[in-house]
């Protein structure tokens, strides 16, 4: 604790100041080092990049789900913009944010530190608890696809879907509160609501390998023998539909580890620096797995043109558009 920023230490703002009074943001604050500085300074550059790419990635994103084929059914459209729209917010509003909040760390400004440093972990902390939710309703929803089969569309229709996103963003603002009531309180509930969405993840994946896997070697079996008195409610997913359902549960499992990839280092971080205590290298360390965390909103974009033929489609006839208003 010795080599903390001298000036923000000393300063009469900071010692009237506690550690309530500022939401418990103070035990993230910088050391006074050049490599750290430096390094939060390429930090804040790279956030302000991934900012960009992910306004115009998820922006493109939300447009080309809007006019999408209906072969793209309302549920999933309803998550996929879910998530695009928290991913899109991150860029809007969460990296702008850690931005302000660093520099003003960094400058010494204690109540622009405060007041932006809880807009930024608030804001922050909400959109993350839509991404993880949103993406166990995804698997969720893989799930019920293949369990439903024909009585799917009966059951789970867009207006059903766009109630459950609304309900996953009001469960996620709510989730925040508990953040101003007690901070060891948001810890736990935090930690045991992300292992409990990671484990319904899991757990609907491998499910749905098996179920998907037996359900080929059915298949496989019937085209084999040329059985042609098959009861319809057994092979009512044919070959291509298989393709398809695989492909997007597929995708949706690519989703889910680039989720976690992008949230683990945090994570690792965090629990690092919560048991052996802070240090410069430590600090930096837990800014840029920060600035992966962030990065998951600007790499969806791609996953989603990659492995979405109808977002793929409507991507590249936006582009062909722009191409062509620019031509003379």
């Amino acid at each position: 604790m010795n080599n903390i920023n001298t000036s923000f230490k000393n300063s009469t703002e900071w010692n009237v100041q506690t550690n309530d009074s500022c939401f418990y943001l103070t035990r993230f604050l910088i050391y006074d080092q050049e490599p750290l500085r430096i390094s939060l300074i390429v930090n804040c550059a790279l956030n302000v990049f991934l900012s960009i790419t992910a306004i115009v990635g998820n922006t493109s994103i939300l447009w080309a789900l809007k006019r999408c084929s209906p072969s793209l059914r309302p549920p999933s459209k309803a998550l996929l913009c879910s998530l695009s729209l928290s991913d899109l917010a991150v860029g809007v509003l969460v990296q702008p944010l850690y931005v302000a909040y660093k520099v003003a760390e960094m400058s010494d400004h204690f109540r622009i530190f405060c007041i932006v440093g809880i807009g930024f972990h608030l804001s922050a902390n909400v959109f993350q608890a839509v991404s993880f939710l949103t993406v166990t309703a995804i698997s969720l929803d893989r799930l019920l696809a293949l369990y439903l089969q024909t009585a799917y569309n009966a059951k789970i229709y867009q207006r059903r879907a766009w109630i459950l996103v609304f309900l996953l963003w009001s469960s996620a603002s709510l989730w925040v509160v508990t953040w101003f009531i007690n901070i060891t309180i948001y810890q736990i509930f935090n930690v045991t609501s992300v292992c409990i969405c990671l484990v319904i993840c899991a757990s609907a994946y491998i499910k749905l390998q098996i179920r998907l896997r037996k359900r080929q070697t059915v298949i496989k079996c019937r085209l084999r023998t040329h059985d042609q008195n098959e009861p319809q409610g057994i092979v009512k997913i044919h070959t291509p539909h298989l393709h398809l359902y695989r492909r997007s549960v597929t995708t949706m499992f690519y989703i889910y580890i680039l989720l976690i990839l992008c949230y683990a280092p945090y994570w690792l971080m965090f629990i690092v620096i919560q048991i052996t205590g802070r240090n410069s290298t430590k600090i930096a360390a837990l800014s840029f797995s920060m600035t992966l965390l962030f990065a998951n909103a600007s790499v969806n974009p791609f996953l989603y043109c990659w492995r979405i033929h109808e977002v793929r489609k409507e991507i590249v006839r936006i582009l062909d558009r722009m191409r062509c208003r620019k031509q003379p």
